[in-house]
């Protein structure tokens, strides 16, 4: 069995991550998955939520907006339409967008435009809110 897996994640903008981690754990559309060292082959599509990873120092967590995710000969390749590690995203401001999105949906109309994009952002920001409170203290 190997030793590690190495993790990419790269959005249409940059490359967010490429680190050796030992296990993955992310949001498929089917429901959560993990993987470990000598995973099978497969794709995934991914839904909007938080993608963790476990390396020997710490545990991590991204912020993933969609997209597909490849597992093949110890590399997962993460294609998300937007991430964000979860050491970068400031909660004040997240709360703030959820605040406004949740504004929206109560006044939008279900199945506008309006209320998608809303509802849309909402799944975002408590997305990456959930991703702040696992990251390592410090």
């Amino acid at each position: 069995m190997a030793a590690r897996l190495v993790l990419r994640i790269v959005t249409p903008k940059q490359p967010i991550l490429e680190t050796e981690v030992q296990e993955v754990t992310a949001p498929g559309t089917l429901g959560e998955f993990g993987v470990l060292p000598d995973h099978v082959t497969f794709l995934s599509s991914l839904e909007c939520g938080v993608l963790r990873y476990r390396t020997l120092q710490r545990e991590a967590a991204v912020a993933v907006r969609g997209g597909f995710a490849e597992v093949r000969a110890n590399v997962v390749t993460v294609l998300a339409d937007d991430a964000v590690l979860a050491e970068d995203i400031a909660p004040e401001a997240v709360r703030s967008d959820l605040t406004s999105a949740e504004s929206v949906l109560k006044r939008a109309a279900f199945g506008t435009p309006e209320y998608a994009e809303a509802e849309e952002r909402k799944r975002w920001a408590e997305a990456c809110l959930a991703a702040t409170r696992l990251r390592p203290a410090g």
